[in-house]
């Protein structure tokens, strides 16, 4: 029988796509998370004991938003009052930065510091709170995994996160990063400015990469990608308009980028996030057959594995690599 556990290596070719700028990595809130605050517990965990969410999958952060605005929505019914979701995305981004400040003040952050983010708590976005405490640190040098793919020559950077802290890596790296978002709601189509700042003539793409926050971006709060539902209608959204540049919602860029090589990096692979990705904007049709990636999973059950791994290689016609993004990151080719 075949050793799953075996690593294997990128088919021919990948290596180039990468050190030409070509390929496109995919990266997961969790995996940036888990760079930004290295060590740190869940944070699905962690929400789940904040909303008293009593079921056993606690690391489904999607179902637990979902009880979390059913459960205030009723609180505010008894009450006379109102919770709407957007409420519900905000309060998020503000248990966040809790998160954030609890993680800074158990790791001994000076008492300077915290009293400075208390003061920018209610002023300043989640990516903004973390770097008065000092995240991300980059205190690994040029081994740090975000800053490994910062200088690399990507021109298109997609990203499920909807924390800026990749864009500060590549500001690091000397680039000049633009980012814009999936406007899956025609609410946010009414909000968000659809323009993608060009490229300077004469400067190389890669110099000024494309970000591309799938799930919303914290600056606008109403278009995180949140509960079950919103996935479910995101799911529906992106689907409507393809191909249809007045209705698509999203960027002929991105629609673009995601037929080439593709590293999805630091999924956990039966999570919503995941099967939203795969499901509404990478799965292979007839035109794209023989696209190329490495899909590196935050680790599976030894049960799961076998199951995913073939899974990933029939279906979705990915390599699979099973490192941390970390182990994975350390392995890319330097330029």
């Amino acid at each position: 029988m075949k050793d799953l556990r075996q690593q294997r290596q990128p088919r021919p070719g990948l290596t180039d796509s990468i050190k030409s700028g070509l390929a496109v990595p995919i990266l997961s809130d969790e995996a940036i998370f888990d760079l930004v605050l290295p060590g740190h517990p869940s944070l699905a965990e962690a929400y789940a004991e904040y909303t008293g969410y009593p079921l056993d999958d606690r690391d489904n952060l999607p179902r637990i938003a979902k009880f979390c605005k059913l459960n205030r929505q009723r609180e505010a019914v008894q009450t006379g009052g109102d919770f709407t979701h957007n409420d519900l995305r905000a309060d998020f981004c503000d248990f966040v930065k809790n998160f954030i400040y609890a993680q800074a003040e158990a790791h001994g952050a000076d008492a300077g510091l915290l009293e400075d983010a208390e003061a920018q708590f209610g002023a300043t976005t989640v990516t903004g709170f973390a770097g008065v405490l000092g995240y991300p640190s980059f205190d690994r040098g040029p081994d740090d995994p975000l800053q490994v793919l910062a200088n690399l020559p990507f021109r298109v950077l997609l990203t499920t996160s909807p924390y800026t802290f990749l864009e500060a890596a590549l500001v690091r790296a000397g680039k000049t990063p633009r980012s814009t978002v999936i406007r899956w709601r025609q609410d946010l189509r009414d909000l968000i400015d659809p323009r993608i700042a060009d490229v300077p003539a004469g400067r190389e793409p890669g110099d000024f990469p494309l970000v591309c926050h799938l799930f919303g971006l914290e600056s606008t709060s109403s278009s995180l990608v949140l509960t079950e539902d919103d996935y479910l209608e995101f799911l529906v959204d992106v689907n409507l308009g393809r191909g249809d540049d007045k209705r698509d919602s999203v960027p002929a860029q991105v629609r673009k980028a995601l037929s080439g090589d593709l590293l999805v990096l630091g999924f956990s692979l039966n999570s919503w996030a995941f099967r939203a990705l795969y499901t509404g904007l990478i799965k292979s049709d007839d035109a794209r057959a023989e696209k190329r990636g490495i899909c590196v999973q935050l680790p599976p059950s030894e049960a799961e594995r076998a199951y995913l791994h073939d899974y990933l290689q029939r279906e979705a016609r990915f390599e699979v690599d099973w490192r941390t993004l970390s182990a994975y990151a350390a392995g890319l080719p330097r330029v």
